[in-house]
């Protein structure tokens, strides 16, 4: 996976939702750490890796193919139990059976041989273990990204994750000024957009799959949300943004006017 396509947690990208949108789902991640052998694969800047740590994990391994992410990653995170690593997500120097949970978040769409890379995960991941893996949705990106080789359907998805894994559960990613997981069914959805929105397509996959008899739609019952105040006042402070205000403004003046166009929040 090219550098370029990292995030890297800086100033100038807490301001964009592509922010939250990746940190959002190592939250997800990091409400099953704790106690937990955790393989992050293709671990990037080491943002998520740290998460996890945090959350309570009894060691995460975080590896990453590019030197430069790897050598980043280790000046600006410490933690006693996270371990950064050179290595290939298609050729995992771990032992069997070694991880209780591996994490790889927008990975599978960059590889050459996705399916070498999903053998893999299966071959370190032990009995009892489950495997976290997003990607975007091919039917809203187009794959016009040229950092992706591969981008999926949800079907597609499905499809390669079943090859390895018994189980499969997906759930699915929303953005906006936000950026939401959406558990299933059973789950508590702190929102979502309009029915037949624009925005109804889910953006990203992310699936849960393991090969036990876990239930695997148990383990992430409730949606998460992340919202981005820098993204936000970025949007507020657009120059057609604020002349949008400017006008409503001087037309709510007009008597009768301010009625019509008047929006009442409930107080949170």
């Amino acid at each position: 996976m090219p550098f370029d396509e990292r995030l890297v947690l800086n100033k100038e990208n807490k301001a964009n939702i592509i922010y939250d949108e990746h940190l959002v789902r190592y939250r997800l991640a990091a409400q099953a750490a704790a106690g937990k052998k955790i393989l992050d694969i293709a671990c990037g800047s080491g943002y998520g890796s740290k998460i996890l740590a945090e959350a309570g994990a009894a060691k995460v391994t975080a590896v990453d193919k590019s030197p430069e992410a790897v050598a980043m990653a280790k000046q600006d995170y410490h933690a006693a139990n996270l371990e950064f690593k050179a290595g290939d997500a298609e050729n995992i120097a771990e032992a069997d059976k070694s991880f209780d949970l591996v994490v790889s978040f927008e990975t599978i769409e960059h590889l050459n041989n996705a399916e070498k890379y999903l053998a893999e995960i299966a071959r370190v991941l032990n009995a009892q273990g489950f495997f976290l893996v997003s990607t975007p949705n091919r039917e809203v990106f187009g794959q016009k990204n040229p950092y992706h080789l591969r981008e999926f359907t949800r079907g597609e998805f499905e499809a390669v994750l079943k090859k390895y894994f018994k189980n499969i559960f997906i759930l699915e990613q929303i953005n906006g000024l936000a950026s939401l997981i959406k558990a299933g069914n059973t789950g508590n959805i702190l929102f979502s957009p309009p029915a037949g929105g624009a925005s109804a397509k889910p953006l990203y996959f992310i699936a849960v799959c393991g090969n036990n008899n876990l239930p695997l739609a148990d383990l992430f019952r409730e949606s998460v949300v992340s919202v981005n105040p820098a993204a936000l006042d970025r949007m507020r402070s657009n120059p057609a943004v604020r002349l949008i205000d400017n006008i409503y403004s001087l037309i709510t003046k007009i008597p009768g006017m301010k009625k019509m166009f008047e929006i009442r929040n409930p107080k949170l």
